[in-house]
This record gives structure tokens, sequence and C-alpha cells, in this order.
């Protein structure tokens, strides 16, 4: 029998979620990521809200065809986004406006009295056409609306502050542990790829919960036009050639970015970093010319750094798009045959999440199943290491 139609279909009705900025989490240089509270009639639940801050109608109108596109990808290692929402410019604290004007992804950026404006936005709660006090004095000529990409929460850290800590101790990343986040990654990419490009995959965007799970972020927020671009100066570190070059880009391009991601956090070395106080031309400029120069293999950099693993890294950022691989899928398949999975054993989720947190406990307290969750990273001899310190070039 076939399914009988409900008297109900069809029918619209307006939503009743409602949203609390709580705090800001992050920021970028298109947007301000809030820490919010959903609340559906009574039922509370936590969610990011990425505020993004759109240069023209084009980029408008691209920021909704791709978040149509991201609201669709469901994949374990995917941030779930939920749907765009918005807030007219002309009732937001002026300081937040300026603030929000002011982003770029250059290192050098103001500074701002970060609680005092937060306390300001906590009063601000929005459903469906968005209602919020009106208490300014002033208002935003502009009709201009701020929009938000909403967001599952993860709780756990991203790759950029997981690899920054390591650093500042003097280490890095297991070598099976990075290889597996980036396996992940390339098959959230893989999944993805049948669908939209990412065009900005780096550290930032690669997050881990407190399970071990990875996820990568930020689909569906749309690419400027070369003119618009240069609101994304410090994100150039991570452009394949045919990227920063301004020529058309498609899933390889995110092949070579995610190279970039594995290179830096093998060898602690991030291959296209610019010097400070560059402009966009500048650094644009300096990235195109170093990227002239050939890389160092990371087996060559850092001893301990598997051959297998290393010829995978140079294979992913050949300068050629033709000549690296030519989808996500063989990267990740490619990494777990050869070199996680080639002994029939290799990292997991739970592994991952016991060794974060070893790691936030300095390496002083582990319990017995945490250690064996880890068992890959024994040596020939049965001895198990835990930590990877950085190491001088081997030709050095």
């Amino acid at each position: 029998m076939g399914h009988k139609t409900s008297e109900l279909s069809g029918i619209c009705f307006h939503s009743t979620s409602i949203y609390t900025l709580l705090e800001e989490i992050g920021r970028g240089g298109m947007g301000i990521v809030f820490l919010s509270e959903k609340d559906n009639e009574g039922v509370k639940d936590s969610v990011v809200l990425k505020s993004i801050r759109t240069l023209s109608k084009k980029h408008e109108e691209r920021l909704r065809q791709e978040a149509n596109i991201a609201t669709c990808l469901r994949h374990e290692n995917i941030v779930k986004t939920y749907g765009l929402e918005s807030i007219p410019f002309r009732i937001l604290p002026l300081e937040f406006i300026k603030e929000l004007e002011g982003l770029s992804f250059n290192r050098e950026r103001v500074r701002y009295n970060r609680f005092s404006l937060i306390r300001r936005l906590m009063s601000i709660t929005f459903y469906k056409k968005l209602i919020f006090p009106r208490s300014r004095t002033e208002t935003h000529k502009s009709d201009k609306k701020l929009f938000f990409i909403a967001m599952d929460y993860i709780q756990g850290t991203n790759l950029r502050t997981l690899h920054d800590q390591h650093r500042n101790s003097g280490l890095l990343l297991p070598c099976p542990l990075a290889g597996f986040i980036i396996s992940r990654m390339a098959r959230a990419l893989s999944y993805a790829h049948q669908y939209i490009v990412h065009r900005d995959v780096s550290p930032e965007n690669i997050l881990i919960n407190d399970q071990g799970v990875c996820k990568l972020s930020d689909f569906g927020v749309a690419a400027a036009d070369e003119e618009e671009m240069k609101s994304f100066a410090g994100k150039l570190s991570f452009m394949a050639p045919e990227q920063i070059r301004h020529q058309p880009i498609d899933a390889r391009a995110d092949i070579f970015a995610l190279g970039l991601v594995a290179y830096e956090i093998v060898t602690g070395i991030r291959l296209y970093e610019t010097p400070l106080n560059l402009s966009f031309n500048e650094q644009r400029k300096y990235i195109i010319k170093k990227m002239d120069e050939q890389i160092i293999p990371p087996h060559q950099i850092s001893s301990d750094v598997p051959e297998i693993f290393s010829q995978i890294i140079m294979k992913m950022l050949v300068k050629d798009k033709d000549k690296r691989f030519q989808n996500m899928f063989d990267v990740g398949d490619t990494l777990e045959q050869k070199y996680i999975y080639a002994r029939g054993f290799g990292p997991t989720n739970n592994s991952l999440q016991a060794y974060i947190e070893i790691f936030r406990k300095d390496f002083k307290e582990y319990n017995q199943e945490q250690l064996r969750q880890l068992n890959f990273l024994k040596n020939q001899e049965g001895k198990l290491f835990l930590t990877r310190h950085i190491t001088r070039p081997v030709n050095d």
C-alpha cells in the first residue's frame, strides 16, 4: 500500500526558535563567531552563529547559494550547517559594526573591549523576523543585513590551537595521529566535492571534538572575487597556486590546501607564511614568488616522518594541479592503505581522544585503557613513544 498523503502536507508555519548570543569564540576576516543558545519552545541547545560580512550583492547571492548546498551536507567529519539568519545593520550596536567593517585576516588586528561589547550583544535575541531591543540612539543608514550561518556547536578544540600548544611545548603531533586527522578531512572533502569546493581548508577550520571526532567547518562561506579577496589576506598561506593567481579552481585546490596543513602539523613549518605588516598585494606577490622554490620533503625536515607519509604529502603539494592527486578519495585511500593502517591497525577517534586527554595533562596522567588506544605509537622494540619532539632538518 502507498503512503497516505497527510492533510498537513504543504502547510507552512513560522519558527518559534529564539537565538541568544552568549559569547565570542572566534573571529576572522569575514566575521565574528558566537556561541549562542537556541530555544525551541523551552528546549534549549547550544549552536554557533558565524557572522558573515557580505561585501557586495554578488557575494551575498553566492553566500545564499552555497549555504543552501552546505545545509545538505551530512557527514561524520563535517560540521552540520543549519542555514542562514540575518540582522538589519540599523539595529546593531555601532561599536560592533565598526569592528565588523574593520575585520581582516591580517595578523595585526585592532583589539577592542571584548567584554563590554559582549555584554551589549548578550541582550540580543531574535526569531523569524529578528526582534531586538531598540535602545540605540543612532541608526545605520544602510539597509544592509548582517548574515549569520548557523552551525552545530563542536565542544573541543581546533587543529590550529592544538598544533600551537604542541609547538609551545617544543612538540609536534605524532605522525600517525597527524595522518589520521588528514585522512578524516580527505574523507569529508571527498564526500563534499560531489557538491561544493571548500576553498578555505586551514587548521582553524579543522575541529576536533571531545570524543576525538575531526570535523571540517565553514562550508557555505562564499569566496570573494578578485577585488573582495583583499579581506582574505592572511588566508593566502593556505591557497593553491591556481587559487592565489585567480585562475579557475576545482577540488584539486582543496587537495593542495590540505597538503599545506599536513606539512605544517608534521614538520612545524608553515610553507607560505608571510612577513609581518605586508599589504595584501605584497603578501600575494611574496607567496607567488616563494611558490617557485622547491619544497623540502617532510622526512628530510624530521627524520621520524615515515617516507611514505612524506611522499603522500608531497604529491598533494605538486604545483601543477594535473600532476597532484586528482581527487580526495585517492588521498584518503592512499593514506589509509599505505601508511595509517598498513600494519592492520592504527588510529581511531578513541585513540585521538585518549592522546589529547593525556597531552592536556602534560603526559603525566594516563590509564591503561588510554595507553591501549595508542598501541600504534610503539616502535619495533615495543616501546611506546607518546611525545614527538621538534627536530632540526636532517641535512643540517
